[in-house]
């Protein structure tokens, strides 16, 4: 097994690669790691010949620990003893969460730590020689070190019934014969401002595998950390386990990488760097989206097509061809008699289409529609728990209820969906605190974070982008240009806008796309599509793996007088958005080119 493939199963959480890593790193401190897996939890022994240094080695493997992606382990218990010894001398448990670190500005830099706690390096991690073992009856709380980490976190079996036992079963990974796993990539890290934010929880080696080949389990026995609670004792158990597979040396001459030396412990790093970053997959991912959709009401009287399949015919073949479609569904899917809404007054609309429709949606190739719009409780809360159960039901994603966040996945890359409205019972823009807490969740889950909102003015007097509040009807519809900065920010990787019913501007800020507004795309016999609010447009946008930008495409439709759209030859949307994105954006680094191409330009 080559080291690339170590590396692979490493990231991939299995334990034998994890120790056979961890080995190598620790050798030239003339110390031993032993690693057991227990579901999302991992328990790794340290030995050597003296009781190694707690504050020193924890960090030293949180630090190493949050660089290769493993996205299977959620805590990590670390015991220390002297050779020799069963009882540990002392244990500590930690779970991944955010991080924020400095830059590599190279492969020779290493993590900055708080001035006054340098992290330790791995030339200068030292070995305690003023501890002691702990005592055969100790109390059952975990011991705390005098500087706690960010990340720390109580013993987890703290809650137990003092009688119970708590025995780990080993995951011990038989690598050679293990089945092929896929490698689910995530975002490691985004630079915002000097420092860079990990994104999501994460594992790594990075700090850890400076050496070279790693040494497995002694004499064929595994360290298993079964903690055996009593009322008058706490012993660690050894558990005989099966023979562990060889492994060839990260030495050999085919994996590149050299012998451990101090003064080729950074080509090593930079060797085994570009392991991890090879096997991070290139292939960009490609995103078309609309604005918002009606295709027809039945409320309070029938407005329905007589031929409903032919709605998309004009557009279905503009939808093909990306990883994911998404739309704003501006209606409800449901049969729910009563609204909750007075259509007898003046612009008041309640929408609602006949649940069939679902199956029309998703043959024209959707397979994400928000349902956080000012429309979507028009026939009260069973009307939207309907619209969401069919949209489900027919195998698309609906996003999303109040403090949820959808996810969905494309080549095995996690990718979530938030939508947010101006109103109280969705997750609304108006509260900015509580909108990135929701992008922190979903980067804990997700690879790629999509924002979408429905918010602004309305109207073709409403056409261009201004960073302040907008209101409708004396409605505050939020400013929109501080809340799509402000989710980039927090670490979203694309902002898709609706509610306007005109398309707007688009941006590129801090390397990620914002659309302001995608128009009206389909509203038969129920939205206006006088002048600008019959230009509509499928956004085709490609991003990368860490959500970057890299070129996109304005697919130019038109909505007739009854609503439905179909592929516009006077590319008027085209010209319209180079028209609004240089005049409101004149500074972003894009270019709208006349056949609707949009490409990144220098911004210098």
């Amino acid at each position: 097994m080559d080291a690339q493939n170590i590396v692979s199963l490493a990231k991939q959480g299995d334990p034998g690669a994890i120790a056979l890593l961890l080995n190598q790193a620790l050798r030239i401190r003339n110390m031993t790691a032993q690693v057991v897996r227990n579901d999302n939890r991992l328990h790794i022994l340290l030995e050597a010949d003296r009781i190694p240094d707690r504050e020193a080695y924890i960090a030293y493997i949180q630090d190493g620990l949050t660089r290769l992606n493993v996205r299977s382990i959620d805590s990590v218990r670390v015991y220390a003893r002297q050779i020799g010894q069963k009882v540990p001398a002392w244990d500590e448990a930690f779970e991944f969460d955010n991080a924020t670190i400095s830059p590599l500005s190279s492969p020779s830099a290493v993590p900055e730590k708080p001035a006054t706690k340098p992290a330790p390096t791995p030339e200068s991690l030292p070995i305690a020689t003023d501890q002691t073992p702990i005592s055969a009856t100790p109390s059952l709380t975990p011991v705390q070190t005098s500087t706690p980490s960010p990340r720390q976190s109580s013993n987890r079996e703290s809650d137990r019934a003092v009688g119970e036992p708590v025995i780990p079963q080993p995951a011990i990974a038989e690598i050679e014969n293990a089945p092929p796993q896929k490698t689910i990539p995530s975002k490691t890290s985004r630079a915002i401002g000097h420092t860079l934010k990990i994104v999501l929880p994460t594992l790594g080696i990075m700090s850890l595998i400076l050496g070279t080949g790693w040494d497995f389990f002694r004499n064929g026995e595994k360290f298993h950390p079964a903690v055996l609670l009593s009322s008058a004792s706490e012993t660690l158990a050894t558990v005989k386990l099966p023979e562990p597979p060889e492994f060839p040396s990260f030495a050999t001459p085919s994996d590149s990488l050299e012998p451990l030396k101090v003064d080729n412990i950074l080509n090593n790093f930079q060797a085994l760097s570009q392991l991890v970053d090879s096997s991070i997959p290139t292939q960009p991912i490609t995103i078309k989206a609309v604005g918002d959709i009606i295709p027809g009401v039945d409320f309070p009287s029938n407005k329905l097509h007589p031929q409903p399949e032919k709605l998309f015919q004009g557009v279905t073949p503009y939808l093909q061809g990306a990883d994911l479609v998404f739309g704003n569904f501006e209606s409800t899917l449901t049969d729910h008699p009563y609204s909750g809404k007075n259509v007898s007054r003046p612009n008041v609309f309640a929408f609602r289409t006949p649940p069939s429709y679902t199956r029309l949606l998703k043959e024209a190739g959707f397979n994400i529609l928000s349902v956080a719009n000012n429309h979507s409780l028009d026939f009260t809360e069973q009307g939207f728990e309907d619209t969401i159960k069919n949209i489900e039901a027919a195998g698309m994603v609906a996003t999303s209820r109040k403090g949820e966040i959808a996810y969905t996945t494309v080549n095995d890359i996690p990718i979530a969906f938030i939508g947010f409205s101006t109103y109280s019972y969705h997750n609304s823009i108006l509260d900015l605190e509580a909108a990135k807490a929701l992008v922190a969740e979903a980067q804990k889950k997700a690879t790629l974070v999509v924002i979408s909102f429905h918010g602004g003015a309305e109207g073709t007097g409403a056409i261009h982008v201004k960073n302040r509040t907008e209101t409708f009807f004396s409605e505050n519809r939020g400013n929109l240009v501080e809340f799509s900065r402000e989710m980039i920010d927090a670490g979203a990787d694309l902002v898709l806008g609706h509610g306007p019913h005109v398309p707007r501007a688009l941006e590129v800020y801090q390397g990620k796309l914002i659309a302001y507004s995608l128009g009206n795309f389909m509203g038969y016999r129920s939205l206006s599509t006088v002048a600008e609010l019959g230009y509509s447009l499928i956004l085709e946008a490609k991003i990368d793996i860490e959500g970057n930008f890299i070129e996109g495409q304005i697919i130019p439709i038109h909505l007739d007088s009854q609503g439905i759209p179909s592929y516009d030859s006077q590319n008027r949307t085209v010209k319209l958005m180079q028209n609004l994105t240089q005049s409101d954006f004149p500074e972003t680094p894009l270019s709208i080119e006349s056949d609707g191409k949009i490409v990144k330009v220098d911004s210098q």
